[in-house]
């Protein structure tokens, strides 16, 4: 896409704002589509102009709004929201919003404009009513995990690069090759010694470790003596008097067994999540799950013999399901009464197999309408079941533009889901792909490991 920039310097905003309505478009020199857009500003109103590959013009105008901080930024992108919006009949729920913390921004706005905040977003935005709505519910869920925080006390992020299988919506880099997985002895060899660096910084820096969070990838792929050695490496090494929450993201419930499910118990572990995904057994095999939805009612049943608290994932918009059988799915999950429930928008990559082509069409997945269906339908069936929201993030290219909400019981919350998107604290990551964010007040600063799970092992 060719994209004209007049009188300003927001091509940043102007990109994200173009990658809202046409997923994983190109800017860069020699990817002309045929299609261009033009933004202008003049210091008082916003026009811009998108021409699609049929020569079809679409055209708005925007004037900035004073009161706020943004007000030329927000003319802009406002300008550019209007006139895709006529070429596509699309109206995305966030606004003109593309940052993946909405929370964050609410809050925001709130400190900025206190009992207005909710018309300004609405009106200078465009965000939807059930859109604050559920920024102004995640917010007061979290504040009791906002409150634990002190300048002292962090967390522990540890990465296990692995899966049996690669899904086909999943452009994650995890070793999911029988190739691949002949790493895993050698990786968490690696592992346990950056481990054991990072609690020695943690004890010179006379920091209070809270919470751990295993996660991937499939961390149940290891063995349960690969589980046991892992952990039981973690409460040797690291002082956990401060401990409130142990987490593992166990996943895909083929790789849980009770042996795996008694490894984590027995070693303190306090949380798990068995991530089905839908309970659709066809949708699993379009997507390339290697397992049943049978299979997901015996890893949880396992878990649930345990004190552990679980979480379940889903995922809205997913090939071969529409939003009654997304709906029914929700409804069974709430039967089972978890602690916590996650949802999440069809999140598609063009690394993906489901990728997207060219003019940004999403292949094969739920339309936008049905995607926000779905979440509106979620939200309900949860919320008429004790479920409140407790963490939102975003990200590019969900069916929708839409969100991906935890929701739990109160005081059930994931404590490291909060801290970690609310940059709340800083945590320190171990692995391949681990990312350790080091948050000193208003300043964050971070330090990425290496990918691949072979450069790690090697670096």
């Amino acid at each position: 896409m060719i994209l004209e920039i007049i009188g300003h310097e927001f091509r940043f905003d102007c990109e994200n704002m173009c990658m809202l309505f046409f997923p994983n478009t190109k800017f860069a020199a020699g990817t002309n589509d045929g299609r261009s857009v033009k933004t202008v500003f003049d210091g008082q109103t916003a026009f811009a102009e998108f021409t699609d590959t049929d020569g079809n013009t679409y055209s708005a105008t925007a004037e900035i709004c004073d009161i706020l901080y943004d007000k030329e930024k927000a003319a802009v992108k406002t300008a550019m929201f209007k006139a895709f919006s006529k070429a596509t009949g699309i109206r995305p729920p966030w606004g003109i919003l593309t940052g993946i913390r909405p929370v964050s921004f609410w809050l925001k706005m709130n400190e900025m404009y206190g009992d207005k905040a909710a018309e300004i977003l609405e009106k200078y935005y465009l965000v939807l009513p059930q859109k604050i709505r559920l920024c102004a519910e995640t917010f007061v869920e979290r504040a009791a995990t906002a409150a634990m925080c002190k300048p002292d006390t962090v967390s522990l992020y540890v990465s296990i690069p692995f899966c049996p299988t690669r899904c086909k919506y999943c452009s994650f880099v995890s070793g999911a090759t029988e190739k691949e997985h002949r790493y895993i002895p050698k990786y968490l060899e690696v592992l346990k010694r950056e481990l054991s660096e990072k609690a020695e910084i943690i004890r010179q820096r006379e920091q209070k470790l809270q919470t751990i969070y295993i996660g991937g990838g499939t961390p149940s792929i290891l063995s349960a003596e690969q589980l046991d050695g892992l952990i039981g490496h973690i409460n040797q090494t690291f002082d956990l008097a401060n401990m409130c929450e142990f987490t593992v993201e166990a996943g895909r419930p083929d790789t849980i067994t009770a042996e795996k499910i008694s490894a984590l118990a027995n070693n303190g572990v306090t949380r798990v999540s068995v991530n089905p995904q839908t309970l659709n057994d066809e949708v699993l095999k379009i997507v390339g799950r290697k397992h049943t939805v049978d299979d997901f009612y015996r890893a949880y049943e396992a878990v649930s013999k345990t004190d552990m608290s679980v979480n379940i994932d889903l995922i809205a918009g997913l090939p071969g399901e529409d939003s009654d059988g997304f709906a029914e799915g929700v409804r069974k999950i709430t039967e089972l009464s978890p602690d916590n429930i996650t949802v999440h928008s069809l999140y598609i990559k063009r690394a993906a197999d489901y990728g997207m082509d060219g003019s940004g069409k999403q292949m094969v997945c739920a339309g936008a309408e049905d995607g926000t269906k779905m979440l509106t339908l979620g939200s309900d069936i949860l919320h008429e079941n004790g479920y409140l929201p407790y963490y939102i993030y975003r990200q590019k290219n969900t069916v929708g533009n839409n969100e991906n909400t935890g929701y739990a019981k109160h005081g059930k919350e994931c404590k490291y889901n909060i801290l970690m998107m609310d940059d709340l604290q800083t945590i320190y990551g171990c692995g391949a792909g681990g990312m350790t964010k080091i948050v000193n007040g208003t300043q964050i600063e971070r330090l990425s490991n290496t990918k691949f799970a072979y450069n790690y092992i090697e670096d």
